[in-house]
């Protein structure tokens, strides 16, 4: 449902990972369909498919070391997705860049430096900037804290959780943590072996 968060929670191996990046169409999928504001988003890709599914989801992944390109700065990684829908004056393409740093809890400065140069929480920060600059309606979430110690956890959970209210976002939040999937979700679907098992409010499931 838009503007709330949907968690999928299941053991590893169920699913979950597999579900989201069919949704977002890293994987095709084998069979069924996926449709996203009544658009069916899973048939043959073509160019105007991919523009309306770039345009609308955006994905933060599990691990920020692997999902950052180390050959690029800051600047040019959050500012790719820009460049990519049209925006090509440099100016403007770095204010909109520094005004997300900004939003997730970094500083003008970073622009300038590369992945290596931060820390786990930071770059999952970095991570979180390039999937909202674009201004999607649907954020995936894949473990999105799991490689994180625990006390950076909950700043970035409690950062997600205030940029949805901000930006009325819409999240689908994959994790194998029950407790911080009851912190964050308003409704949970539970996955085994590929198959959704349980669907309802997180107060009424947890219950």
């Amino acid at each position: 449902p838009k503007g709330q968060i949907t968690a999928i929670v299941g053991q590893s191996g169920c699913g979950k990972t597999t579900t989201g990046r069919t949704i977002i169409r890293l994987y095709d999928p084998t069979w069924g369909t996926v449709k996203f504001n009544g658009i069916e988003i899973s048939g043959k890709m073509d160019r105007e498919l991919h523009k309306y599914i770039t345009d609308h989801i955006a994905m933060i992944f599990q691990d920020p070391i692997a999902s950052l390109n180390p050959r690029m700065t800051v600047q040019e990684i959050i500012a790719e997705g820009l460049k990519i829908r049209g925006v090509k004056d440099p100016e403007e393409l770095q204010k909109r860049v520094i005004a997300m740093l900004e939003h997730v809890g970094l500083q003008a400065e970073h622009a300038s430096r590369y992945p290596h140069e931060f820390s786990g929480g930071q770059r999952q920060r970095i991570a979180i900037a390039r999937a909202l600059v674009t201004d999607p309606q649907l954020l995936l979430c894949d473990e999105p804290v799991s490689a994180l110690d625990v006390s950076i956890q909950a700043q970035i959970l409690n950062l997600l959780k205030d940029l949805q209210a901000q930006y009325h976002l819409t999240y689908l939040f994959i994790s194998h943590d029950l407790s911080v999937v009851k912190f964050i979700a308003d409704r949970v679907c539970v996955m085994f072996l590929g198959t959704i098992c349980e669907l309802g409010p997180t107060e009424e499931l947890y219950d």
